[in-house]
């Protein structure tokens, strides 16, 4: 975890759940935190507001508050789940006991807060990398991670050709997932509920992953959109509501829409963004996950984000930085478009910038690009040698 002057633990008291996928979700009565500083020596006791009762979208109804009568204690591991914060990337640990995976590697330069993480949690090698897709700011850090921790087993999507390969060259098996697959992740079933059908599109094609630990479900998303979150937003509505929402596609407005949202229930949000030139995250997904009373947190105001699943239901959060919510769109500035392309643009005629020294070429809002600043097409960028930055993804 990168190191921060105050380190806030908030710990969420949940009703216990037996439910497994399709039965009912857990207490919707109110959520207990409390957020210490011990270096200023100040404790702070809150109570968030709980999510607003509403009429039933589906129908499994939600649950009455859980009663005052003592619960007999459910043995096993708890579970780990931590958002490590990559800036504009995507990069998830989790660990079940001894097991331990990482959900992609965020862009290049993450390899030192993924490890970071990894020692702090005592991990010393990895037994599974999922790459949920191929584009940089989800594997930039990956292959130095899996150099260090020597990965037993990689579970990709389409398109990993490269990251597949090298995944392969420091001895993890590779086996490519879809939409049916059962993964077994420690003590948990991971059940993959995307790609379904192929479009081509790698955001789209996306690995899609739906988790449960402590009888409460975990949705990790990758950069989902369009017909594979369509279908994704279906399967999720035939069970109880979400507790947690990996927001795909680091909050932009091709994704996470209102319907999905409906279907999905998520009580909580976390999106993992960086400074940025897309508007990430965007008003209009902020506000439908708050229209949908979900509280949201984000690796660029919160820092690294850990949660704790006890087997009984219960959940500590711990964040490096803040635990206070978004509450507002946080993108620096930008149409709020993708961050990534899955093809050429225009035929190799878009605009791209380069500098009087660099060996990359960048879109016009990268924080890699000095005041010199020189427009180029892509096609010319290309025929002089230019590689693309693996930090804003520009068109290839």
């Amino acid at each position: 975890m990168r190191a921060h002057g105050l380190a806030i633990l908030v710990t969420i008291a949940c009703a216990l759940s037996l439910a497994a996928c399709g039965s009912a979700g857990e207490s919707a009565g109110e959520v207990a935190a409390s957020a210490s500083g011990t270096a200023a020596g100040i404790t702070v006791t809150t109570t968030p507001t709980p999510k607003t009762t509403k009429q039933p979208k589906r129908s499994t109804p939600k649950p009455t508050p859980r009663s005052t009568s003592t619960k007999t204690a459910v043995a096993g591991p708890a579970t780990r789940i931590v958002f490590v914060d990559v800036g504009q990337g995507d990069a998830a640990i989790i660990k079940s006991g001894s097991w331990t995976g990482l959900i992609d590697g965020g862009p290049s330069g993450s390899e030192g807060a993924i490890e970071s993480a990894l020692r702090g949690l005592g991990v010393s090698r990895l037994d599974a990398v999922v790459v949920t897709h191929p584009h940089a700011d989800h594997t930039g850090g990956l292959m130095g991670v899996a150099y260090d921790y020597r990965p037993r087993q990689a579970y990709v999507g389409e398109g990993a050709g490269g990251a597949a390969s090298a995944l392969r060259g420091v001895g993890a098996a590779v086996k490519k997932v879809r939409r049916g697959d059962t993964l077994r992740f420690g003590a948990l079933n991971a059940r993959v509920l995307s790609p379904g059908s192929l479009t081509g599109d790698a955001n789209e094609d996306s690995v899609v992953l739906l988790i449960e630990a402590g009888g409460k479900r975990f949705l990790f998303t990758g950069d989902c959109t369009g017909a594979n979150e369509s279908l994704v937003g279906s399967i999720c509505a035939r069970g109880p509501p979400l507790y947690l929402l990996k927001v795909a596609h680091h909050a932009s407005r091709s994704s996470t829409s209102t319907a999905f949202l409906a279907e999905t229930d998520p009580r909580f949000a976390v999106i993992s963004v960086g400074p940025n030139s897309y508007g990430h995250p965007t008003p209009e997904t902020v506000a439908a996950l708050k229209a949908e009373d979900t509280r949201i947190y984000s690796t660029q105001k919160n820092g690294t984000v850990t949660l704790t699943i006890a087997a009984s239901g219960s959940v500590a959060w711990t964040f490096a930085r803040s635990a206070k919510p978004v509450t507002r769109a946080g993108g620096s500035s930008g149409s709020g478009g993708d961050s990534s392309t899955t093809g050429s643009s225009g035929g190799g005629s878009g605009k791209v910038y380069v500098t009087e020294t660099g060996e990359c070429y960048h879109r016009g809002g990268c924080r890699y690009l000095s005041h010199s600043k020189i427009p180029i097409s892509l096609k010319d960028a290309k025929a002089l040698g230019y590689r693309p930055c693996s930090v804003c993804d520009p068109p290839q």
